[in-house]
Protein backbone atom coordinates (compact mmCIF):
# COMPACT_ATOMS: atom_id res chain seq x y z
CA UNK A 1 0.00 0.00 0.00
CA UNK A 2 1.29 3.79 -0.54
CA UNK A 3 3.37 5.49 2.51
CA UNK A 4 0.05 7.71 4.08
CA UNK A 5 1.68 10.97 4.75
CA UNK A 6 -0.50 13.67 6.89
CA UNK A 7 -1.85 16.81 5.18
CA UNK A 8 0.64 19.42 4.74
CA UNK A 9 3.64 20.69 2.92
CA UNK A 10 5.28 18.13 0.57
CA UNK A 11 9.29 19.76 1.24
CA UNK A 12 11.55 18.97 -1.96
CA UNK A 13 15.52 18.75 -1.01
CA UNK A 14 17.13 21.67 -1.41
CA UNK A 15 14.19 24.12 -1.98
CA UNK A 16 13.67 26.90 0.63
CA UNK A 17 9.83 27.57 -0.18
CA UNK A 18 7.00 26.35 0.85
CA UNK A 19 6.09 23.33 -1.44
CA UNK A 20 2.84 21.53 -1.81
CA UNK A 21 1.85 18.47 -3.86
CA UNK A 22 -1.97 17.60 -4.88
CA UNK A 23 -2.77 14.10 -6.20
CA UNK A 24 -5.55 13.38 -8.99
CA UNK A 25 -6.81 10.11 -10.37
CA UNK A 26 -6.84 9.90 -14.45
CA UNK A 27 -10.68 10.97 -14.01
CA UNK A 28 -9.49 13.98 -12.13
CA UNK A 29 -11.03 13.63 -8.74
CA UNK A 30 -8.12 15.31 -6.48
CA UNK A 31 -6.97 11.90 -4.18
CA UNK A 32 -5.35 13.71 -1.51
CA UNK A 33 -8.12 15.56 -0.22
CA UNK A 34 -6.79 16.37 3.67
CA UNK A 35 -3.40 18.40 1.51
CA UNK A 36 -5.89 20.05 -0.59
CA UNK A 37 -7.56 21.52 1.83
CA UNK A 38 -4.76 22.20 4.27
CA UNK A 39 -3.31 23.85 1.30
CA UNK A 40 -6.42 26.23 0.68
CA UNK A 41 -6.27 27.13 4.40
CA UNK A 42 -2.19 28.03 4.13
CA UNK A 43 -3.27 30.04 1.07
CA UNK A 44 -5.88 31.91 3.26
CA UNK A 45 -3.26 32.55 5.94
CA UNK A 46 -0.87 34.35 3.55
CA UNK A 47 -3.29 35.84 1.16
CA UNK A 48 -0.75 37.92 -0.64
CA UNK A 49 1.99 35.47 -1.47
CA UNK A 50 2.36 34.29 -4.75
CA UNK A 51 1.55 30.81 -6.18
CA UNK A 52 3.30 28.95 -8.44
CA UNK A 53 1.12 26.17 -9.86
CA UNK A 54 2.82 23.84 -12.24
CA UNK A 55 1.91 20.58 -13.83
CA UNK A 56 4.36 17.82 -15.03
CA UNK A 57 3.68 15.65 -18.12
CA UNK A 58 3.37 12.44 -19.99
CA UNK A 59 5.34 9.59 -18.75
CA UNK A 60 6.19 11.03 -15.34
CA UNK A 61 5.04 8.85 -12.32
CA UNK A 62 5.60 10.16 -9.08
CA UNK A 63 9.16 10.60 -8.58
CA UNK A 64 9.50 11.52 -11.87
CA UNK A 65 7.19 14.80 -11.09
CA UNK A 66 9.02 15.45 -7.92
CA UNK A 67 12.33 15.23 -9.53
CA UNK A 68 11.34 17.79 -12.27
CA UNK A 69 9.86 19.93 -10.10
CA UNK A 70 12.81 19.91 -7.72
CA UNK A 71 15.22 20.30 -10.31
CA UNK A 72 13.08 23.50 -11.69
CA UNK A 73 12.71 24.99 -8.38
CA UNK A 74 16.78 24.58 -7.86
CA UNK A 75 17.54 26.54 -10.72
CA UNK A 76 14.41 29.39 -10.57
CA UNK A 77 16.38 29.42 -6.68
CA UNK A 78 20.19 30.12 -8.64
CA UNK A 79 18.32 32.36 -10.86
CA UNK A 80 16.26 34.71 -8.32
CA UNK A 81 19.54 34.71 -6.02
CA UNK A 82 21.67 37.28 -8.60
CA UNK A 83 18.71 39.01 -10.21
CA UNK A 84 16.48 38.79 -7.21
CA UNK A 85 12.47 40.24 -7.45
CA UNK A 86 11.06 43.02 -5.67
CA UNK A 87 10.84 42.79 -2.07
CA UNK A 88 7.34 41.12 -1.51
CA UNK A 89 6.42 37.57 0.48
CA UNK A 90 8.36 34.21 -0.87
CA UNK A 91 5.86 32.07 -3.41
CA UNK A 92 4.06 28.84 -2.66
CA UNK A 93 4.62 26.40 -4.58
CA UNK A 94 1.95 23.92 -5.66
CA UNK A 95 2.77 20.80 -7.27
CA UNK A 96 0.21 18.40 -8.99
CA UNK A 97 0.32 15.12 -10.04
CA UNK A 98 -1.52 12.84 -12.29
CA UNK A 99 -1.23 9.51 -13.61
CA UNK A 100 0.57 10.07 -16.72
CA UNK A 101 2.49 7.35 -17.23
CA UNK A 102 2.27 3.78 -19.06
CA UNK A 103 4.99 2.99 -20.67
CA UNK A 104 7.97 2.88 -18.48
CA UNK A 105 10.78 5.27 -19.20
CA UNK A 106 13.56 4.33 -16.73
CA UNK A 107 14.34 0.84 -17.25
CA UNK A 108 12.95 -2.06 -19.08
CA UNK A 109 14.27 -5.02 -21.91
CA UNK A 110 16.45 -4.55 -24.52
CA UNK A 111 14.62 -4.46 -28.35
CA UNK A 112 16.44 -7.34 -29.87
CA UNK A 113 16.43 -7.53 -33.70
CA UNK A 114 15.08 -11.65 -33.00
CA UNK A 115 12.91 -13.79 -30.45
CA UNK A 116 9.92 -12.48 -28.67
CA UNK A 117 10.07 -9.24 -26.31
CA UNK A 118 8.24 -11.44 -23.30
CA UNK A 119 6.30 -10.18 -20.50
CA UNK A 120 7.26 -7.15 -19.73
CA UNK A 121 6.15 -4.10 -17.68
CA UNK A 122 5.33 -2.44 -20.96
CA UNK A 123 2.80 -5.04 -22.04
CA UNK A 124 1.31 -5.47 -18.56
CA UNK A 125 0.67 -1.47 -17.97
CA UNK A 126 -0.72 -1.67 -21.84
CA UNK A 127 -3.55 -4.02 -20.97
CA UNK A 128 -4.09 -2.13 -17.41
CA UNK A 129 -5.18 0.53 -19.18
CA UNK A 130 -6.88 -1.08 -22.63
CA UNK A 131 -8.88 -3.52 -20.71
CA UNK A 132 -10.94 -0.76 -19.75
CA UNK A 133 -11.29 0.56 -22.96
CA UNK A 134 -11.43 -2.39 -25.31
CA UNK A 135 -14.34 -4.15 -26.09
CA UNK A 136 -15.13 -7.33 -24.53
CA UNK A 137 -15.06 -9.41 -28.10
CA UNK A 138 -11.44 -8.83 -28.44
CA UNK A 139 -9.07 -11.66 -28.58
CA UNK A 140 -6.99 -11.05 -26.04
CA UNK A 141 -5.09 -13.90 -26.22
CA UNK A 142 -3.88 -12.54 -30.51
CA UNK A 143 -3.49 -9.19 -29.36
CA UNK A 144 -1.08 -10.54 -26.53
CA UNK A 145 1.24 -12.94 -29.35
CA UNK A 146 1.14 -9.47 -31.57
CA UNK A 147 2.30 -7.03 -29.11
CA UNK A 148 4.85 -9.45 -27.51
CA UNK A 149 6.55 -10.22 -31.10
CA UNK A 150 9.74 -8.80 -31.72
CA UNK A 151 8.64 -7.72 -35.14
CA UNK A 152 5.41 -7.71 -36.98
CA UNK A 153 4.68 -7.79 -40.84
CA UNK A 154 2.44 -5.29 -42.59
CA UNK A 155 -0.30 -7.62 -42.58
CA UNK A 156 0.50 -8.03 -38.56
CA UNK A 157 0.67 -4.60 -38.11
CA UNK A 158 -2.99 -4.46 -39.93
CA UNK A 159 -4.50 -7.12 -37.42
CA UNK A 160 -3.00 -5.16 -34.05
CA UNK A 161 -4.34 -1.85 -35.86
CA UNK A 162 -7.66 -2.99 -36.00
CA UNK A 163 -8.32 -4.18 -32.48
CA UNK A 164 -6.86 -0.29 -31.55
CA UNK A 165 -8.90 1.21 -32.99
CA UNK A 166 -11.50 1.85 -30.16
CA UNK A 167 -8.17 3.16 -28.21
CA UNK A 168 -6.66 5.27 -31.16
CA UNK A 169 -9.86 7.87 -31.81
CA UNK A 170 -10.25 10.31 -34.63
CA UNK A 171 -10.09 13.69 -33.73
CA UNK A 172 -13.36 15.36 -33.53
CA UNK A 173 -12.94 17.69 -36.23
CA UNK A 174 -16.66 17.59 -36.68
CA UNK A 175 -19.92 15.18 -36.67
CA UNK A 176 -19.14 13.48 -40.16
CA UNK A 177 -15.19 12.68 -38.65
CA UNK A 178 -14.75 8.75 -39.29
CA UNK A 179 -13.27 6.50 -37.13
CA UNK A 180 -9.52 5.85 -37.29
CA UNK A 181 -8.67 2.98 -40.16
CA UNK A 182 -6.40 0.20 -39.76
CA UNK A 183 -4.45 1.24 -42.75
CA UNK A 184 -4.11 5.42 -41.09
CA UNK A 185 -3.42 3.65 -38.00
CA UNK A 186 -0.41 1.26 -39.65
CA UNK A 187 0.61 4.54 -41.84
CA UNK A 188 1.45 6.27 -38.47
CA UNK A 189 3.16 3.55 -37.40
CA UNK A 190 5.40 3.26 -39.91
CA UNK A 191 5.85 6.83 -40.04
CA UNK A 192 7.03 7.13 -36.48
CA UNK A 193 9.05 4.37 -37.05
CA UNK A 194 10.53 5.71 -39.57
CA UNK A 195 10.89 8.94 -38.19
CA UNK A 196 13.56 7.50 -35.68
CA UNK A 197 15.79 5.23 -38.15
CA UNK A 198 14.33 2.60 -38.79
CA UNK A 199 14.21 -0.44 -36.11
CA UNK A 200 13.79 0.58 -32.39
CA UNK A 201 16.86 -0.13 -30.70
CA UNK A 202 16.33 0.55 -27.34
CA UNK A 203 13.37 0.74 -24.50
CA UNK A 204 14.00 4.69 -23.97
CA UNK A 205 10.73 6.38 -24.18
CA UNK A 206 11.35 10.34 -23.62
CA UNK A 207 7.49 10.95 -23.44
CA UNK A 208 6.18 9.87 -27.10
CA UNK A 209 8.97 7.47 -27.81
CA UNK A 210 12.42 8.33 -28.21
CA UNK A 211 14.07 5.52 -29.30
CA UNK A 212 17.54 5.01 -31.10
CA UNK A 213 17.98 4.26 -34.34
CA UNK A 214 19.98 4.67 -37.92
CA UNK A 215 21.29 8.13 -37.77
CA UNK A 216 20.61 10.69 -40.50
CA UNK A 217 16.99 9.44 -40.74
CA UNK A 218 14.06 11.80 -40.92
CA UNK A 219 9.75 11.70 -41.49
CA UNK A 220 9.21 9.49 -44.09
CA UNK A 221 12.68 8.07 -44.73
CA UNK A 222 11.71 4.80 -44.59
CA UNK A 223 8.60 4.66 -46.57
CA UNK A 224 6.66 1.64 -45.56
CA UNK A 225 9.42 -0.97 -43.95
CA UNK A 226 9.66 -3.92 -44.00
CA UNK A 227 8.52 -4.82 -40.19
CA UNK A 228 7.42 -3.04 -37.54
CA UNK A 229 7.76 -2.62 -33.67
CA UNK A 230 4.46 -3.62 -32.11
CA UNK A 231 5.59 -0.62 -29.58
CA UNK A 232 5.04 1.89 -31.89
CA UNK A 233 1.26 0.78 -31.85
CA UNK A 234 0.94 0.84 -28.35
CA UNK A 235 2.77 4.33 -28.12
CA UNK A 236 -0.12 5.31 -30.85
CA UNK A 237 -2.58 4.33 -28.58
CA UNK A 238 -0.57 6.45 -25.22
CA UNK A 239 -0.64 9.01 -27.38
CA UNK A 240 -4.33 9.66 -27.34
CA UNK A 241 -5.27 8.29 -24.39
CA UNK A 242 -3.01 10.50 -22.48
CA UNK A 243 -3.80 13.35 -24.18
CA UNK A 244 -7.68 12.88 -23.66
CA UNK A 245 -6.35 12.01 -19.98
CA UNK A 246 -5.11 14.94 -19.42
CA UNK A 247 -7.45 17.56 -20.91
CA UNK A 248 -10.37 15.44 -18.42
CA UNK A 249 -7.60 15.92 -15.01
CA UNK A 250 -7.32 19.62 -16.47
CA UNK A 251 -11.09 20.62 -17.14
CA UNK A 252 -11.88 19.06 -14.10
CA UNK A 253 -10.06 18.39 -11.03
CA UNK A 254 -7.64 21.11 -11.51
CA UNK A 255 -9.94 23.42 -12.57
CA UNK A 256 -12.13 23.03 -9.55
CA UNK A 257 -8.49 23.73 -7.37
CA UNK A 258 -7.44 26.60 -9.52
CA UNK A 259 -10.61 28.14 -8.78
CA UNK A 260 -10.49 27.28 -5.35
CA UNK A 261 -6.81 29.14 -5.28
CA UNK A 262 -8.37 31.61 -6.36
CA UNK A 263 -10.89 32.10 -4.41
CA UNK A 264 -8.28 31.70 -1.29
CA UNK A 265 -5.55 34.30 -1.82
CA UNK A 266 -5.37 37.29 -3.31
CA UNK A 267 -1.72 36.39 -4.21
CA UNK A 268 -0.39 36.51 -8.34
CA UNK A 269 -1.05 33.08 -9.63
CA UNK A 270 2.06 32.35 -12.17
CA UNK A 271 1.02 28.79 -14.03
CA UNK A 272 3.22 26.62 -16.09
CA UNK A 273 3.25 23.09 -17.58
CA UNK A 274 5.12 20.96 -19.44
CA UNK A 275 4.37 18.55 -22.28
CA UNK A 276 0.77 17.50 -21.95
CA UNK A 277 0.71 19.24 -18.72
CA UNK A 278 0.53 22.21 -20.63
CA UNK A 279 -2.51 20.68 -21.98
CA UNK A 280 -3.88 20.06 -18.35
CA UNK A 281 -3.16 23.84 -17.13
CA UNK A 282 -4.84 25.13 -20.50
CA UNK A 283 -7.91 23.07 -19.96
CA UNK A 284 -8.28 24.14 -16.30
CA UNK A 285 -8.04 27.61 -17.33
CA UNK A 286 -10.46 27.51 -20.21
CA UNK A 287 -12.81 25.89 -18.07
CA UNK A 288 -12.60 29.26 -15.84
CA UNK A 289 -15.86 31.32 -15.74
CA UNK A 290 -15.11 34.15 -18.09
CA UNK A 291 -14.57 37.90 -16.55
CA UNK A 292 -13.15 35.82 -13.74
CA UNK A 293 -9.78 36.68 -11.59
CA UNK A 294 -7.32 35.73 -14.77
CA UNK A 295 -3.99 33.93 -13.51
CA UNK A 296 -0.90 36.58 -13.51
CA UNK A 297 1.28 34.62 -16.03
CA UNK A 298 1.55 31.14 -17.90
CA UNK A 299 4.62 29.37 -19.22
CA UNK A 300 4.24 26.40 -21.38
CA UNK A 301 7.17 24.41 -21.19
CA UNK A 302 7.44 22.19 -24.59
CA UNK A 303 3.50 21.98 -24.35
CA UNK A 304 2.02 18.83 -26.26
CA UNK A 305 -0.84 20.90 -28.60
CA UNK A 306 -1.51 21.70 -31.29
CA UNK A 307 0.78 25.14 -32.31
CA UNK A 308 -2.79 26.47 -33.64
CA UNK A 309 -4.06 26.13 -30.16
CA UNK A 310 -4.53 29.95 -30.14
CA UNK A 311 -5.42 30.58 -33.25
CA UNK A 312 -7.89 33.27 -34.81
CA UNK A 313 -9.19 30.22 -36.97
CA UNK A 314 -7.85 26.47 -37.89
CA UNK A 315 -7.91 25.59 -41.42
CA UNK A 316 -10.25 23.14 -42.20
CA UNK A 317 -12.67 24.09 -39.53
CA UNK A 318 -14.88 26.65 -38.21
CA UNK A 319 -13.86 29.01 -35.80
CA UNK A 320 -10.87 29.67 -33.35
CA UNK A 321 -8.20 27.32 -31.66
CA UNK A 322 -9.44 25.05 -28.65
CA UNK A 323 -7.16 27.34 -26.26
CA UNK A 324 -7.91 30.88 -27.87
CA UNK A 325 -10.48 31.42 -24.73
CA UNK A 326 -7.45 30.95 -22.29
CA UNK A 327 -5.87 34.32 -23.93
CA UNK A 328 -8.27 36.21 -22.56
CA UNK A 329 -7.63 34.76 -18.64
CA UNK A 330 -3.99 35.71 -18.23
CA UNK A 331 -2.86 39.44 -17.06
CA UNK A 332 0.30 39.15 -19.04
CA UNK A 333 1.31 37.39 -22.17
CA UNK A 334 1.54 33.83 -22.46
CA UNK A 335 4.89 32.39 -23.21
CA UNK A 336 5.53 28.64 -24.40
CA UNK A 337 8.69 27.41 -25.28
CA UNK A 338 9.78 24.94 -28.66
CA UNK A 339 12.69 23.52 -29.87
CA UNK A 340 13.81 21.29 -32.79
CA UNK A 341 15.55 19.26 -30.45
CA UNK A 342 12.61 18.14 -29.16
CA UNK A 343 12.38 14.76 -31.17
CA UNK A 344 8.78 13.76 -29.77
CA UNK A 345 7.20 16.95 -30.69
CA UNK A 346 9.28 18.02 -33.91
CA UNK A 347 9.68 15.06 -35.44
CA UNK A 348 6.60 12.66 -34.26
CA UNK A 349 3.48 14.57 -33.03
CA UNK A 350 2.51 15.51 -36.22
CA UNK A 351 2.71 12.38 -37.75
CA UNK A 352 1.02 10.32 -34.84
CA UNK A 353 -2.06 12.37 -35.06
CA UNK A 354 -4.71 10.96 -37.03
CA UNK A 355 -6.79 12.98 -38.57
CA UNK A 356 -8.48 13.96 -42.22
CA UNK A 357 -6.46 13.44 -45.54
CA UNK A 358 -6.84 17.12 -46.30
CA UNK A 359 -5.78 19.12 -43.22
CA UNK A 360 -3.32 16.61 -42.63
CA UNK A 361 -1.43 18.00 -46.35
CA UNK A 362 -1.93 21.90 -45.18
CA UNK A 363 1.39 23.59 -45.33
CA UNK A 364 1.18 26.28 -42.60
CA UNK A 365 3.35 29.33 -43.40
CA UNK A 366 5.75 30.55 -41.02
CA UNK A 367 8.15 33.51 -39.82
CA UNK A 368 11.94 33.11 -39.46
CA UNK A 369 12.90 30.34 -36.44
CA UNK A 370 15.19 28.13 -36.05
CA UNK A 371 13.11 25.51 -35.24
CA UNK A 372 11.85 25.89 -39.10
CA UNK A 373 8.18 25.87 -40.76
CA UNK A 374 5.51 23.31 -39.62
CA UNK A 375 5.32 20.75 -41.74
CA UNK A 376 1.68 19.84 -41.52
CA UNK A 377 -1.60 21.76 -39.81
CA UNK A 378 -1.09 18.65 -36.84
CA UNK A 379 2.24 20.10 -35.72
CA UNK A 380 3.35 20.73 -32.06
CA UNK A 381 3.32 23.85 -30.30
CA UNK A 382 6.42 22.98 -28.26
CA UNK A 383 8.32 21.32 -32.02
CA UNK A 384 7.83 24.89 -33.95
CA UNK A 385 5.99 27.42 -32.00
CA UNK A 386 2.40 29.17 -32.12
CA UNK A 387 1.39 30.48 -35.40
CA UNK A 388 -2.22 32.26 -36.43
CA UNK A 389 -2.82 34.05 -33.48
CA UNK A 390 -0.53 37.14 -33.39
CA UNK A 391 2.04 35.83 -31.66
CA UNK A 392 5.43 37.07 -31.21
CA UNK A 393 8.42 34.67 -31.81
CA UNK A 394 11.76 35.49 -30.33
CA UNK A 395 14.40 33.07 -32.27
CA UNK A 396 16.73 32.22 -29.11
CA UNK A 397 15.21 32.11 -25.88
CA UNK A 398 17.22 34.38 -23.35
CA UNK A 399 19.37 33.33 -20.36
CA UNK A 400 20.28 34.79 -16.75
CA UNK A 401 20.87 38.41 -17.20
CA UNK A 402 19.94 38.72 -20.76
CA UNK A 403 17.25 40.81 -22.07
CA UNK A 404 13.87 39.68 -22.59
CA UNK A 405 11.30 41.77 -24.37
CA UNK A 406 7.07 40.20 -23.12
CA UNK A 407 5.63 42.99 -24.53
CA UNK A 408 4.50 43.69 -28.16
CA UNK A 409 1.82 40.54 -28.07
CA UNK A 410 -0.46 38.36 -26.11
CA UNK A 411 1.58 35.14 -27.19
CA UNK A 412 5.00 34.92 -27.47
CA UNK A 413 7.19 31.83 -27.94
CA UNK A 414 10.54 31.11 -27.15
CA UNK A 415 12.95 28.92 -29.41
CA UNK A 416 15.45 26.82 -27.64
CA UNK A 417 16.88 25.14 -30.81
CA UNK A 418 20.06 27.10 -31.06
CA UNK A 419 22.21 26.84 -29.35
CA UNK A 420 20.87 24.33 -28.05
CA UNK A 421 18.98 26.01 -24.98
CA UNK A 422 16.27 23.13 -24.42
CA UNK A 423 17.93 19.97 -25.89
CA UNK A 424 15.11 17.48 -25.60
CA UNK A 425 11.85 17.42 -24.62
CA UNK A 426 12.21 16.86 -21.24
CA UNK A 427 15.35 19.41 -21.14
CA UNK A 428 12.97 22.17 -19.58
CA UNK A 429 14.15 22.54 -16.19
CA UNK A 430 17.03 25.12 -16.65
CA UNK A 431 18.33 28.52 -16.10
CA UNK A 432 17.01 29.56 -19.61
CA UNK A 433 13.39 28.45 -18.74
CA UNK A 434 14.00 29.13 -14.94
CA UNK A 435 14.82 33.02 -16.38
CA UNK A 436 11.72 32.83 -18.02
CA UNK A 437 9.35 32.52 -15.48
CA UNK A 438 11.46 35.38 -13.23
CA UNK A 439 10.85 37.64 -15.92
CA UNK A 440 7.13 36.85 -16.12
CA UNK A 441 6.94 37.01 -11.98
CA UNK A 442 8.46 40.02 -12.38
CA UNK A 443 6.16 41.74 -14.43
CA UNK A 444 3.24 43.73 -12.78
Amino acid sequence: MPEVRPAGPYPLEGINLETWLVRFDKNGVCTSPGTRAALLAALAAKPTSPVLFFSHGWNNDFADAVDLYRTFLSRLQEVLQTNPLPPGPAPIFVGITWPSIWLPSDSGPQMAAAGPIGQNPETERVAEELLDILPSSTDWDRFYQLIHAARLTQAEAGELAGMLKPAVKADRVGPDEAPASEDKIVAAMNAMQAARGGAPVRDNLDDFGTVGGTAGAGPGAAGILSYLDPRWAVRLASLYIMKDRAGTVGSNGVAALLRDIKQSTQGPLHMAGHSFGAKVMLSALAAQPAGGRPARSLLLLQPAVSHLSFAATVPGREGPGGYRSVLDRVVNPIVTTYSNHDIPLHEIYHLALLRREDLGELQIAAGETAAGNPPNAYAALGGYGPRGAGQRLINTIPGPGEALDLAGARLIGLDGSVPNRIGSHGGVATEFTAWTLRALMALP
